[in-house]
């Protein structure tokens, strides 16, 4: 049991900052999410979840970004058993921001973290503000992508992409993503192996 907690320790003292917000880390039990009055239903479940995103949404909001091709709408279904495996988690991080979270074998594997007070959007400064502070200078940055990259883990600052249309009647947001780049490629695989389209992508 020693030797087990002694490993434990090691591998989250070797991750990078970008891997952990606050108390939640990548790597990390679906009994954080819990701790905090969240709540787990199983990652293929139809349909939008207590969350407020559905599996398909998060999937393209995690993964989608690190991949090297994105999954069109046909292959929602490929999705849904991609993320079978495991299961989808949300609660609240703190009083600004909300947390949901896919996990495999209960360890937490993608991460989005979204910000408002009162019902409304933190400013996007803001947000980057607190990226900064929590993971310092970014590996890459762009105005609406910085990006913190390491072997195992990578993490966006991400401003989402709105037509012009919809930009002028709702102000820009801003979230977090957290994500394990080798359960990344693994859903990739469980994705194309359940009939998505296209060419397997390595995260």
């Amino acid at each position: 049991m020693m030797h087990v907690a002694v490993i434990a320790l090691l591998l989250q003292v070797g991750q990078p900052r970008w891997a952990a917000l606050q108390d939640m880390r990548l790597g990390g039990p679906v009994d954080d999410i819990l701790a905090k009055g969240g709540e787990c239903r199983p990652g293929d479940a139809i349909g939008t979840q207590g969350s407020g995103i559905s599996a398909v949404a998060f999937a393209q909001a995690t993964f989608g970004y690190a991949l090297p091709h994105s999954h069109k709408p046909g292959d929602s279904l490929a999705i849904r058993r991609a993320l079978g495996v495991g299961t989808m988690c949300w609660a609240p991080l703190d009083s600004t921001s909300r947390v949901v979270a896919a996990a495999v074998d209960r360890r937490l594997v993608a991460v989005i973290v979204y910000f408002y007070r009162d019902s409304v959007l933190l400013p996007v400064d803001s947000v980057r503000r607190r990226a900064y502070a929590a993971w310092g200078r970014p590996t890459h940055h762009s105005p609406t992508l910085d990006t913190w990259s390491s072997a195992r883990y990578r993490s966006y600052f991400m401003v989402p992409y709105r037509p012009p249309a919809m930009a002028r009647q709702w102000p820009q947001s801003a979230q977090l993503i957290m994500l394990d780049i080798a359960a990344c490629t693994a859903f990739d695989h469980r994705a194309h192996r359940a009939g998505a389209a296209g060419e397997v992508g390595e995260c």
